[in-house]
């Protein structure tokens, strides 16, 4: 067995084969405490992701293309998808013109 010896960065006490301190209880295994730092960006960014107000546009398809009535809810799929190509080929002229003036 490995023996791995770690000092607690709050407390200053050595703990052997331990990821969390034995006498007050701060993560010391800086893997674990990355990824728990990694996680919690995650979810903060998810919170953000949510909380963030969305485009009017945006809204009004995700609503139409849920609509009860089937006229509504195809004519909004269809101009949704004209939408999305229109925008689609925008970004590739726009990708043309930066390259070739770069």
């Amino acid at each position: 067995m490995n023996k791995t010896y770690r000092t607690c960065q709050n407390c200053g006490t050595t703990n052997l084969n331990r990821d969390f301190c034995k006498q007050c209880g701060e993560i010391i295994n800086i893997e674990l405490k990355r990824k728990q730092q990694q996680e919690n960006r995650i979810q903060k960014k998810k919170q953000l992701a949510k909380s963030e107000k969305r485009n009017a546009i945006t809204l009004f398809f995700e609503n139409a293309r849920e609509h009860p009535n089937f006229v509504v809810r195809w004519s909004a799929k269809f101009f949704y998808s004209i939408w999305v190509v229109v925008l689609a080929v925008g970004s590739f002229l726009a990708f043309l013109l930066g390259y070739i003036a770069a």
